[in-house]
């Protein structure tokens, strides 16, 4: 006879079978012919009857838990922090909300054996209850005005349903794994949304409580803990169990596949196209991997695809890479929306790259990695070469901290010069680095590994109070520089960040100067895909006072779209056009810009200006505002 599992379990349990269908649906349809099997299939039955049965127990305990008492007190936290409102920044909401509770502390009487906090309509807390600070290893003013977004990320939780389906049915569940002295915890997270008079969230309410117990049965335990939820493919420990079971195996060959720009996808599309979207690479890729290899999905973007045993020559793996190249291009469409899914490879070989097969998965990510930085459209190869530049940007991603801590970086300055009355029109602020060891880097380097290792923002605050300390002393004491202007050039991260905003301009403030006296510098790169936000920002700034500089302008995004769009004050010439200004198609170029400059009463730059003849030849442009070494080169200008 036939036997499916999950229609007998569904007819006993109708409420949340969801939270064990996909371990159920590994039983469905299995033959019952023999007694082993009869038995097999009676045993699983009453395993899985036992936990549905405690987890509806405890579930009723959680639909309890809202007495009006605590309900009561969690709509109290939500009235008073109303006021509260998302424009504050962090620090400011957290220390609002901190001294809102510590205020009221009398009248938050919370249950202190289960997790309730409180959050806004978009993820960030308002409220936690000591049980909640202790798993999340927080203090409460650490923690308030946080995304829990970003705190389950960090906990390695990327699937964000629950939020979806909070704000569809206004309540959800999910399962959250803590790590908590050393031994882990299953909480069972409950969300329940307030509504205002037009039905919009207005606070979430959430509780939780300890699972642990009620999963560790061996066979469910191990089944979520292994595979993807989303996929069904083997997650990152499953791929790690997989690779103890093979650690005999002669060869492999592994590919580690990344999905680009897949948060700003989900971002833009939502959870429910990006989820299936993951759905069909993993068919694609467990097309390819055929009954020879293994999938799993490693992160939210990243798969990898196994093969043991078996040749590593390399018709072997040509064969598996013209199979890959194959999906590298393959569009998708999910719902009427068409994908174009920008995806990178990068590729390892056991034992030909390592003898130790646990490390064949990280060699592939450092190709990938590499792929990724050199946006190589085809599947890199790991070679050597890769780790040695992985130490060495791991040893400059820990001196920078080094040098930040300590302030070793310094500011340089290089003027742009009027050369129609030879004054200082402006004067850039310039990041020069020189380590004991390393000797001189290039701000290329450093400033690429701080965006790497999440040091970008410390280091623009860095060098913007900084720069903001000495050019206020300049034109305190030097004359040639009184009337000039700072340009202060900011990373796009920076540039969209509201709260960097706040703080530049707070800075701003606090030393003394006039924003009409400071250009910020913006990349034209910065505004690829991101035009109608970088306006958005720049408007910030313009409203404060402070003037747009449009740097390397001309060889990167559409020009003209941003000279129609953005408030600017001054063109920044790429020295691409200064250098090859004797092709007769750069000079029409340059007096184009130049002319359109002038219909907009704008300035505009020539940037690496160093000869005479160069110099000469652009002031017959019109273009009298210069920057290079002939005229200046950058140092550090002493008090």
């Amino acid at each position: 006879m036939i036997l499916n599992m999950s229609l007998l379990i569904s007819l006993i349990y109708t409420d949340k079978m969801d939270v064990f269908s996909d371990f159920i649906s590994k039983f469905n349809n299995i033959d019952f012919t023999s007694t082993q099997s009869i038995v097999f299939g009676i045993i699983v039955l009453v395993v899985v009857l036992i936990v549905l049965i405690r987890y509806e127990t405890k579930l009723s305990y959680y639909r309890s838990f809202f007495t009006p008492n605590i309900m009561g007190t969690l709509n109290y936290i939500h009235d008073k922090s109303q006021n509260v409102t998302r424009s504050n920044s962090t620090s400011n909401r957290r220390e609002i909300l901190s001294n809102l509770i510590n205020k009221d502390a009398e009248n938050i009487t919370l249950e202190k054996n289960d997790l309730i906090f409180m959050l806004d309509p978009y993820g960030n807390f308002l409220y936690a209850n000591d049980k909640t600070l202790i798993l999340f290893n927080k203090k409460l003013e650490e923690i308030l005005g946080e995304s829990l977004l970003s705190e389950f990320k960090k906990l390695g939780l990327s699937d964000n349903k629950w939020y979806d389906e909070l704000r569809l049915n206004q309540e959800s569940f999910n399962i959250v794994k803590f790590d908590y002295q050393n031994e882990e915890k299953l909480i069972f997270m409950s969300y329940h949304a307030n509504l205002d008079e037009l039905n919009n969230i207005e606070s979430i309410i959430v509780a939780g409580s300890d699972m642990t117990n009620l999963v560790k049965l061996d066979p469910i335990k191990d089944y979520y803990q292994k595979k993807d939820q989303i996929t069904g493919l083997m997650n990152q420990y499953g791929m790690f169990e997989k690779l103890r079971e093979m650690k005999s195996a002669e060869s492999a060959i592994c590919f580690s596949i990344d999905a680009i720009h897949f948060s700003d996808m989900t971002g833009y599309y939502g959870h429910h196209i990006t989820d299936e979207l993951s759905i069909k690479i993993a068919e694609d890729l467990k097309v390819i991997a055929g009954k020879d290899g293994y999938v799993a999905r490693y992160t939210e973007s990243k798969f990898i695809l196994m093969f043991f045993n078996g040749p590593v020559d390399d018709l072997r793996i040509r064969n598996y890479t013209d199979k890959i190249i194959d999906f590298l291009y393959k569009p998708y469409r999910i719902k009427n929306i068409d994908l174009q899914v920008d995806r990178k490879v990068g590729c390892s070989v056991y034992p030909t790259d390592s003898k130790n097969l646990d490390e064949i998965i990280s060699l592939s990510s450092i190709a990938l990695s590499d792929a990724i930085n050199h946006n190589n459209i085809e599947i890199n190869r790991y070679d050597k070469s890769m780790m040695e530049n992985l130490k060495y940007n791991l040893e400059l991603a820990n001196k920078l901290k080094l040098a930040l801590d300590n302030e070793v970086i310094q500011v340089y300055f290089q003027k742009a010069i009027d050369c129609s009355n030879n004054t200082t029109y402006v004067v850039e602020e310039l990041a020069r680095w020189k380590d004991e060891e390393l000797g001189y880097v290039s701000p290329l380097d450093f400033f690429k590994i701080a965006k790497e290792t999440n040091q970008l923002d410390r280091l623009d605050k860095y060098m913007v109070e900084k720069s903001l300390l000495k050019f206020k002393a300049l034109k305190e004491t030097n004359e040639e520089v009184k009337e000039a202007k700072l340009t202060v050039n900011l990373s796009p991260t920076s540039l969209l960040n509201l709260n960097f905003f706040a703080f530049f301009d707070q800075k701003v403030n606090e030393i003394g100067l006039n924003p009409s006296d400071i250009f910020i510098e913006i990349s034209e790169g910065t505004f690829v895909n991101k035009l109608d936000l970088c306006v958005s920002r720049i408007n910030n700034y313009k409203r404060k006072g402070y003037l747009i500089a449009l740097d390397d302008f001309g060889i990167e995004y559409s020009s003209l779209a941003v000279l129609e769009k953005v408030n600017y004050d001054v063109i920044k010439l790429d020295q691409h056009f200064v250098k090859n200004i004797h092709n007769p198609s750069n000079r029409e170029i340059i007096k184009m810009i130049r002319k359109i400059s002038e219909l907009k009463n704008k300035e505009v730059i020539a940037e690496g200006v160093e000869t005479k003849e160069v110099c000469d030849l652009l002031q017959s442009l019109g273009c009298n505002i210069q920057q290079g070494y002939y005229l200046h080169k950058p140092e550090n200008i002493t008090l």
